[in-house]
């Protein structure tokens, strides 16, 4: 049986989808997994060992305008990868997993019972009368991606999920410990100032530091590599934030104000150690958070700097890591 998975052209959004593929290579052996998104994710998607073959497109160009040029050529491109990959045209099954515009033209452009998480009305808890799936399923709106698409792989699959933990299915290569905190600012929901703070308190402290933002990685595999040097992570809900979580690299992801429910990162259950979300103000403040990781890193000897302003709590900003956990591990 050859399922096509649809996604979009966002690295961080193909590493979620890997625990319900590790799902479903287990309860149904045999499956064959053709990953179908543009050039920036292709790379990661076949990281997974239950995809044995990845296509490169840029679906964003199928939701052009049928009669401008840029649409007439996306389609006529389009035409000519079905011809060129005919094993497309033989799926049984094509799934998306988020619904995005351009992930919805590819799956309705393909042959095969295309499914997908229903689409809300807008007005009520109910699905719209008109959905862009085959096979929609409702899934809760207030589940985490994660969960949310391991439960449509189930439920499509028929085969009962036992165990919430997700498994990413991806292995670490031992990697001697490099840096004490690999940082990617790029993510962080700070300002400007916040994140000159986080990198001048770091400095003052001595942490040795792999700044991403300063040096960003030049493949995927010196991206992954040099997270399994660093003994931390520091970072936001982006492919650094997953890769460490799927990978089971300890460390802080920052998540804006109550967003960890929905977006935060999952820890592999394979982990010792987890990725800790931090959502909740002032705890997700720059010179709290800052202030923790030392703490964790130096054990305790570094000192604190408190902020300057009287908006926290006496003894916070020593307040270790783990106490700033938020509770979405088994989603």
């Amino acid at each position: 049986m050859r399922i096509v998975i649809v996604a979009p052209d966002l690295p961080d959004e193909i590493i979620p989808i890997f625990p319900a593929l590790t799902d479903a290579s287990r309860a149904r052996p045999g499956l064959d997994f053709t990953v179908l998104t543009g050039s920036s994710s292709a790379a990661w998607a076949g990281l997974h060992p239950a995809v044995d073959e990845v296509i490169s497109f840029p679906l964003e160009t199928l939701t052009f305008p049928w009669w401008t040029a840029a649409g007439w050529r996306a389609r006529r491109e389009w035409r000519a990868l079905l011809r060129e990959r005919p094993e497309l045209s033989r799926c049984d099954t094509v799934i998306d997993p988020f619904g995005h515009p351009e992930t919805i033209a590819a799956t309705r452009g393909l042959p095969g019972r295309s499914v997908g998480i229903s689409q809300s009305s807008g007005q009520s808890d109910r699905p719209a009368s008109r959905q862009p799936y085959d096979s929609p399923f409702p899934v809760p709106g207030d589940l985490h991606r994660v969960q949310g698409v391991r439960m449509l792989f189930a439920a499509h699959l028929e085969y009962s999920l036992h165990d919430l933990n997700p498994d990413y299915g991806l292995q670490i290569d031992a990697e001697p410990i490099v840096t004490e905190l690999l940082l990617d600012t790029r993510a962080l929901p700070f300002g400007e100032d916040g994140r000159a703070q986080v990198r001048r308190r770091l400095a003052e402290t001595g942490v040795t530091l792999d700044d991403l933002a300063a040096n960003p990685p030049g493949d995927d595999e010196e991206y992954r590599r040099r997270l399994t040097q660093s003994r931390y992570v520091l970072t936001g809900s982006n492919l650094t934030g997953w890769l460490a979580a799927a990978l089971g690299i300890p460390g802080v992801c920052v998540c804006a104000d109550h967003e960890a429910r929905h977006h935060g990162v999952i820890t592999t259950r394979h982990a010792n150690q987890k990725l800790i979300n931090v959502d909740t103000p002032p705890m997700n403040q720059p010179e709290i958070v800052v202030e923790s990781i030392i703490q964790v890193i130096t054990q305790g000897e570094a000192p604190i700097e408190l902020p300057e302003q009287d908006s926290v709590a006496p003894g916070t900003a020593g307040e270790p890591v783990g106490g700033t956990r938020s509770g979405t591990d088994g989603g």
